[in-house]
């Protein structure tokens, strides 16, 4: 499973929003996406490294990035 644009959130109830579609959400990510590659060049522990893989995986790439 990986998180799209099209991706969307519930918001009040009933209506819905994409999920990375607003700053707010693209600066989550981004700090999200930081804070994985911190931990796999950084962690001392195997199974955080592979945790952050994993949740990079499901991220999959970024719009607007090298790739």
């Amino acid at each position: 499973m990986s998180i799209k644009d099209t991706d969307t959130i519930p918001q009040h109830g009933w209506r819905t929003v994409p999920l990375i579609a607003t700053p707010e959400g693209q600066a989550d990510l981004r700090l999200i996406v930081s804070a994985c590659y911190e931990a796999i060049l950084k962690c001392d522990d195997p199974a955080v490294r592979w945790q952050a893989a994993k949740l990079l995986q499901q991220i999959g790439p970024m719009k607007g990035t090298l790739q």
